[in-house]
């Protein structure tokens, strides 16, 4: 049977100290709630793929505007104006880079709003009651963990410094 071991702590350092321990001990942590961004964690959660995103999505962005320009000026409607070369490449750049920035920021965009799950219109983590604590300045720290491996794990928070812990079972 499986368990969730919820803990709440008033501080970000025995918070850290419970999350370093679990980790060490190889834990799955399903859900942390914090009152604000802890930097100390310094994993970049919420941050992860986005750089990549903006990166990715405005190279290629950049790449099929400029690839177009060449392709519409070169070959699909070839026009000599004033004996300039047909692929006269530094006029073909500015929009490819205005194209290359829009497009690195949609795509950005797209990747915070994934990573953020704000399209779930009600999250099963607002059932619980540790959730009001975490919008009031506590940290809240979930732990997967088996039904006889739970006061185990209760242990490790409550040393840690849990000023609140319970089992949740299903």
């Amino acid at each position: 049977m499986t368990a969730l071991a919820l803990a709440c702590f008033d501080d970000e350092g025995p918070y850290l100290r419970a999350r370093v321990r679990l980790l060490a001990d190889d834990r799955r942590i399903v859900g942390e709630w914090l009152p604000y961004a802890a930097e100390s964690l310094g994993d970049g959660a919420g941050q992860r793929g986005v750089r990549g995103a903006v990166i990715v999505l405005g190279l290629l962005g950049a790449l099929a505007l400029f690839a177009l320009t060449v392709w519409s000026a070169v070959w699909a409607y070839p026009f000599n104006a004033g004996g300039r070369p047909l692929f006269s490449w530094p006029a073909f750049l500015l929009a490819p880079v205005e194209f290359g920035a829009l497009a690195g920021a949609a795509g950005g965009m797209v990747m915070l709003f994934r990573n953020a799950g704000l399209t779930k219109l009600h999250h099963h983590a607002f059932d619980i009651d540790e959730m009001l604590r975490a919008s009031q300045g506590a940290f809240v720290l979930a732990i997967a963990c088996d039904a006889d491996d739970a006061s185990a794990v209760l242990g490790v928070m409550a040393h840690a410094g849990a000023t609140h812990s319970r089992l949740v079972t299903s």
